[in-house]
């Protein structure tokens, strides 16, 4: 198997399984809450969000430089 296959069928696995955690994680109804969300338009990622200091958008902002890096490293690694 290609290694870019591997790759590949980690990376989708791996959203699938985030989005299952994240439909079982409790939410809260009121109170205080964050909102923010990643836009991948090819390797740049636009993030956006209520507070910067909250930790969903700290991750986001890992989670993105981290496919930003995957992605360059695909388009360099193709034959």
């Amino acid at each position: 198997m290609n290694p870019l296959e591997i790759i590949g069928t980690i990376s989708i696995v791996a959203g699938v399984l985030l989005i299952l955690i994240a439909l079982l994680l409790p939410h809260k109804k009121f109170g205080d809450y964050s909102v923010g969300g990643v836009i991948l338009i090819g390797p740049i990622p636009i993030i956006f969000g209520k507070n910067i200091k909250t930790s969903l958008l700290i991750i986001l902002i890992i989670v993105s430089l981290l496919m930003m890096i995957l992605v360059i490293a695909m388009m360099g690694a193709w034959p």
